[in-house]
C-alpha cells in the first residue's frame, strides 16, 4: 500500500480491556513487521503514519467511527483500515484470516469495504532539495494568481508519476487520471522534455514519465466536478492539500536551533536541535513544504528524543528519513571485524547470524612490501563472494598493510616527510584504481575505507599523519577508486582520538581535499564510550559526544562507527560485555535512527589482537554474549 520501503503502519486498538485485545493481535505482530501498537486515539498522533489499520470499537472514536474520526483529524493518513469489532473475541477470527493468507490489510476481503484510500501525490522529481518555488494561488487579494504548485528541480531530473492513473494528454503537458474511491482527479505536469509515456499508458506510483526541462516543475490537480474555476481552467484544487512526502523529515541549517513552546521567539525554550537531527513534521506535508526556508514560519516538529515544539522553518530543510543517512537497505548496520590471516577471523557466513557487515584490512604487502594484487584478489575474493552471496555486506580497509609496510624507503614511519607521503601516496593511488577496477561491477565490497586511525597518537595500530596529509592521501585515493567504481561507498579512515581531537582532524582533512570532493561518510572508533549504565566500559563518556561532534563535520552524511568494543579485557564476564554492547547497539539504532551506517565490533574471536571476542580462540560460543549481538 506505501510506496515506502519502510513500512509505516499504525494498529490501533481499544483502551478498554487493551491487554485482551494485544494477546488477540500477538500472532500478527509476530506474522508482519513494524507494526505499531497504538493504546487509544486518544492522544496519539496518528498523523506519523502513512496506513493506519483501527479497531472500530464502541466508544472508541468520535461518533463512534474511525474513518470519520481519522479523516477529520489526521490529515496525512493515506489509507485508513477498518476492522469492525466490538471485543476481542470478534477481532480473534480476522487476526487468524490475515495470518493465514499472509494479508496484512485484508485486502483478499472485499466486501464489505473497509480500506479506504484517500488521493495523494508523492513527491515528483528526484532532483534535490526538496522544496516550493511557487505557491498555488487562485485568490487576488492574495498577489499573482497561479493554478500550479511549482516545484524546484534541476534540468535533465527524472519526473516521477507521483499518483497512479491513466495518462489522457501528452503535450506541452502530461495530464494523468486517477480514480480513487470513486473520486476523479487530473494531475497535469508541466515544464518537462523527454517524454516517455503515451496516452492510455497505465502508470505506477514512482514510474519516471519525462525529465525536466529547467529547474522549475508545474503541478496542476483537478478534481472534477469540485473545485474553482480560474485562469481558464475548471474544477482547480490546490495540490498542497494533497501532497504526501513517505519518510518527510525536516533538518536544521544550524546548530543549536531553539524549539519553542509556542510559534513565536518570545515563546519559552523547550529544547535544542543541531544540524544532524532529522526532525518529524507535526503538520501536514503539503502544509510543512510550503513553510520550510519561509522567512517568519514556525514548524511543528518532534525530534527522535522527544523533544516537540516549534522551530523556525527559515532554519530548516526538507529531506527524508534515508537520504544521506541510510546507505544500504535493509541491511542491519551491525558487524563485526575478521582478519584473514588470523585463523579464527575467516568464520563461514552461516555463523554471523543476524548481522550485516564483515570489516577486513585489504592487506596486499604481506609484510614484505609486496605489490602482487592479483595474489591478494585471489585469497579475498572467494571469502567475500560467500558472504555476499549469504547477504552480509563487505567493508574493506586500506592501510599502509596494502602499500608501504615493508618497503625500506618508508621506515621508519615517524621519520616520513612530505616528499615521502607524496610518493607512497602517488603509488597507494595506482595501486587502487587497479584493485578497485579488478573489484567493480561485481557488488562484493559496500565500502573502501581509507586508511586507518590517521590520528592516532601512538601509532600501534596504524601509521600517523597530519590532517592535511591524511586529506591529500585521502583525495588521491578516492579519486582512484572512483575513476574505477562508481557505486562503491568510500569513506574515510576509522578516526580514534576522540570527538574533540578527531572531529577537528577530520575538518582539517576536508580542507585539504580537492573543491567538491567529500566522502561517503565519516568513521571513527569510539573506544571507551558508551551509554548510561556503563561507567567501566565508558570511562570517555557518553557516546552521544562522538556521534554530535562527527555528525557536525559533514550533517548530511551517515556515520560509520567501524571499531567499537572493548580492549585487553579478556577475562570480564560475557555477560557485562553482552550487556555493554548490545545497550549500545539497541541506543543507537533507536535514537539515531538511518544515521549510523555502519557499527563494528572489534574483533570476532578471542585472541585476534587485543580485543574482545564474539566468539572464544577455538570459535566455541561465549553465551549469553554471542547469540545476543548476532541477533543485535
Amino acid at each position: 500500500m506505501s510506496s515506502s520501503s519502510v513500512i509505516s503502519h499504525a494498529f490501533v486498538l481499544p483502551d478498554h480491556n487493551f491487554y485482551e485485545w494485544l494477546a488477540v493481535l500477538r500472532p500478527y505482530l509476530k506474522t508482519f513487521e513494524r507494526v505499531a501498537v497504538i493504546r487509544s486515539p486518544a492522544g496519539n498522533n496518528l498523523n506519523r503514519f502513512r496506513n493506519v489499520t483501527a479497531v472500530d470499537a464502541p466508544l472508541t472514536w468520535w461518533r463512534d467511527s474511525a474513518l470519520t474520526h481519522i479523516r477529520r483529524v489526521y490529515p496525512s493518513v493515506v489509507m485508513v483500515d477498518v476492522i469492525d469489532a466490538s471485543a476481542p473475541e470478534e477481532l480473534a477470527p480476522i487476526i487468524s484470516r490475515r495470518v493465514a493468507n499472509n494479508d496484512r490489510y485484508g485486502e483478499q476481503d472485499t466486501e464489505p469495504q473497509h480500506i479506504f484510500n484517500r488521493f495523494v501525490l508523492e513527491w515528483m522529481t528526484d532532483a534535490r532539495p526538496i522544496a516550493v518555488l511557487d505557491r498555488f494561488n487562485i485568490d487576488p487579494a492574495k498577489g499573482d494568481l497561479r493554478r500550479s504548485l511549482d516545484l524546484f528541480t534541476r534540468e535533465g531530473a527524472a519526473v516521477i508519476c507521483g499518483a497512479p492513473g491513466t495518462v489522457t494528454a501528452v503535450g506541452d503537458r502530461i495530464q494523468v487520471e486517477s480514480i480513487v474511491e470513486g473520486e476523479r482527479f487530473i494531475t497535469s505536469y508541466e515544464g518537462l522534455k523527454q517524454r516517455a509515456v503515451a496516452v492510455g499508458d497505465e502508470l505506477v506510483l514512482g514510474k519516471a514519465i519525462a525529465k525536466a526541462a529547467g529547474d522549475r516543475l508545474s503541478i496542476t490537480v483537478q478534481n472534477p466536478p469540485n473545485g474553482t474555476s480560474a485562469l481558464g481552467w475548471d474544477n482547480l484544487m490546490n495540490p498542497r492539500d494533497y501532497v504526501y512526502i513517505p519518510q518527510f523529515r525536516a533538518r536544521p541549517t544550524v546548530d543549536g536551533l531553539n524549539v519553542r513552546k509556542l510559534p513565536s521567539s518570545r515563546a519559552s525554550i523547550v529544547g535544542r536541535v543541531y544540524s544532524w537531527h532529522l526532525l518529524e513534521p507535526q503538520e501536514h506535508h503539503g502544509r510543512a513544504i510550503e513553510k520550510i526556508g519561509l522567512e517568519g514560519s514556525w514548524l511543528k516538529v518532534r525530534s527522535v528524543a522527544g523533544v516537540e515544539g516549534y522551530a523556525a522553518a527559515w532554519y530548516l530543510g526538507a529531506t527524508t528519513l534515508d537520504e544521506g543517512s541510510v546507505v544500504f537497505r535493509n541491511i542491519n548496520p551491525v558487524g563485526v571485524n575478521l582478519d584473514i590471516f588470523h585463523p579464527m577471523g575467516r568464520p563461514a557466513p552461516a555463523r554471523l547470524g543476524a548481522i550485516g557487515w564483515a570489516r577486513y584490512g585489504y592487506n596486499v604487502s604481506n609484510g614484505r612490501g609486496s605489490e602482487d594484487i592479483n595474489v591478494t584478489l585471489a585469497r579475498y575474493l572467494p571469502l567475500v563472494a560467500a558472504y555476499r552471496e549469504a547477504g552480509y555486506r563487505v567493508i574493506m580497509t586500506t592501510s599502509h598493510q596494502t602499500y608501504g609496510e615493508g618497503k625500506s624507503e618508508f621506515w621508519p614511519w615517524s621519520q616520513m616527510t612530505d616528499a615521502k607521503w607524496r610518493i607512497l601516496r602517488g603509488r597507494f593511488a595506482e595501486m587502487m584504481h587497479q584493485i578497485s577496477s579488478q573489484w567493480a561491477g561485481r557488488d562484493l565490497i559496500g565500502a573502501w575505507q581509507i586508511w586507518n586511525e590517521p590520528d592516532s597518537r601512538s601509532g600501534v595500530a596504524s601509521v600517523p599523519m597530519s590532517g592535511r596529509q591524511y586529506g591529500e592521501m585521502f583525495g588521491e585515493i578516492y579519486q582512484a577508486i572512483r575513476s574505477a567504481d562508481s557505486d562503491v561507498q568510500i569513506i574515510t579512515a576509522g578516526f580514534n582520538s576522540g570527538p574533540v581531537s578527531g572531529s577537528a582532524y577530520a575538518r582539517q582533512m576536508l580542507q585539504a581535499l580537492p573543491a567538491g570532493l567529500l566522502p561517503d561518510g565519516i568513521a571513527f572508533h569510539p573506544y571507551g564510550r558508551g551509554v548510561n549504565g556503563h561507567p567501566y566500559y565508558s570511562a570517555y563518556g557518553h557516546i552521544d559526544e562522538s556521534v554530535w561532534a562527527y555528525s557536525a563535520v559533514l550533517p548530511q552524511k551517515p556515520l560509520w562507527i567501524t571499531e567499537f568494543g572493548v580492549l585487553d579485557r579478556p577475562k570480564d564476564s560475557a555477560g557485562q560485555i553482552a550487556r555493554y554492547a548490545t545497550d549500545m547497539i539497541r541506543y543507537l539504532k533507536t535514537q539515531y535512527p538511518g544515521k549510523i551506517a555502519a557499527l563494528i565490533w572489534y574483533a570476532w574471536a578471542q585472541g585476534m589482537h587485543n580485543g574482545y571476542g564474539i566468539v572464544d580462540q577455538q570459535g566455541n560460543p561465549r553465551p549469553p554474549l554471542t547469540d545476543r549481538f548476532l541477533t543485535a
